[in-house]
């Protein structure tokens, strides 16, 4: 096999550390670990069997298609499928002892009216603000009770997703909890499953959570990131660590003179005969086109600027001066370190390309080899798929 001009490195101890960091932050109630869009992009089929071994026992998907890769990996803890069912997904359901989320009263009347060869547990999604999927939170009591009522259905559990948790001070969560505690406090029988927090609301909100919920579903945190970068006025002191960073190799270098352009468009033109190395990765890889004039890269342990437009597997660097140290020390075949956990990190990467960390780990292309590594002698087990 041929090696890629651009690799991703997991460190699989540091997810396990998360682990442990998340469920000290959410005790009593236990980690729901959010394993969509392949496990965030670090690739579920190596997560999934080491959140299994660290004691995990719940997780969460957006797609049935994902929970069923989860049995088809081992996985015996029970998995809510996120999505709305439908009727032709329902046998699968059963089959896979998969939990469904109530999304809307047409889905609980699907459930009602449909012929289940077995129980089936449900988790009823309360809509508090996000308008996104789930029954309005003043339905919620008579779903609730109706849902009760059918022999074929374990209504096991109730859930809400806040819109807000990245920005504590909006208004808009204090409302969205006191929905959803009004909603849960109105509910009989008692679900036996609650869960509204995810990594955002646990690390900004960790006061303002109900005391009383089983679960805490946490997705990004998992691998050591929040959708915002560390705020002291809000964030509980956390011991997070990042999991993943991304480099790719100098593919060639040359000269630009004075004057010239680099790259589609023309956008970028050298102030000085300028050394530009280029890199072997581009927005094909998943890395952002968006972040094309703003972005820098460490080599050799300096941030540089990245120039001209980022093409679909090449993008360009500033190393300076022809003469400069840096310049004639770097080399083809040397790294470039696109993040990591010093500088540039993902936060910097999200913000430089005007997104979310969630929106690069999920855009990271399968095409990119990743790289699981545990420097822990005695649980090494770095290798790559």
């Amino acid at each position: 096999m041929y090696n890629a001009p651009v690799r991703a490195t997991i460190r699989t101890d540091r997810i396990r550390h998360n682990v442990q960091v998340i469920r000290k932050q959410a005790h009593p109630a236990a980690l729901m670990a959010v394993l969509k869009a392949d496990a965030y992009g670090h690739g579920v089929r190596r997560i999934a069997p080491l959140l299994s071994d660290a004691g995990v026992r719940a997780f969460a998907v957006a797609r049935v298609h994902e929970a069923l890769a989860l049995r088809d990996l081992g996985i015996e803890g029970f998995i809510l499928v996120l999505a709305p069912p439908t009727r032709d997904q329902l046998p699968a359901y059963v089959a896979h002892n998969l939990h469904a989320s109530v999304t809307s009263p047409d889905v609980a009347r699907l459930l009602l009216h449909s012929d289940l060869s077995a129980s089936l547990s449900v988790h009823v999604n309360v809509d508090t603000g996000m308008h996104r999927l789930g029954v309005a939170w003043g339905a919620v009591p008579t779903w609730w009770t109706r849902l009760h009522k059918a022999p074929m259905l374990s209504v096991t559990g109730v859930y809400t997703h806040l819109a807000t948790a990245d920005a504590p001070a909006h208004p808009l969560n204090a409302r969205q909890l006191q929905r959803f505690a009004n909603t849960v406090a109105a509910l009989r029988p008692s679900p036996r499953a609650v869960h509204v927090a995810n990594t955002d609301a646990l690390t900004h909100l960790p006061d303002r959570l109900p005391t009383d919920a089983q679960y805490v579903r946490a997705g990004l945190g998992l691998y050591g990131l929040t959708s915002t970068p560390p705020d002291a006025r809000y964030q509980r002191p956390t011991d997070l660590q990042m999991a993943l960073s991304l480099e790719a190799q100098v593919v060639h270098l040359h000269t630009v003179p004075e004057g010239e352009t680099v790259s589609y468009g023309a956008r970028w033109t050298a102030p000085s005969d300028t050394r530009v190395a280029t890199i072997g990765i581009g927005y094909g890889d998943g890395y952002p086109r968006a972040a094309s004039g703003s972005a820098y890269v460490r080599v050799h342990g300096t941030l540089r600027p990245m120039v001209g437009s980022v093409c679909m597997d090449l993008c360009m660097v500033d190393l300076g001066s022809p003469n400069s140290t840096l310049a004639k020390r770097t080399a083809v075949g040397d790294a470039a370190i696109l993040f990591d956990d010093t500088a540039p990190t993902l936060h910097d990467l999200a913000r430089w390309s005007q997104t979310i960390p969630y929106e690069l780990c999920c855009q990271l292309a399968p095409r990119v080899p990743r790289r699981y590594q545990d420097p822990t002698p005695a649980t090494a087990e770095n290798g790559t798929i």
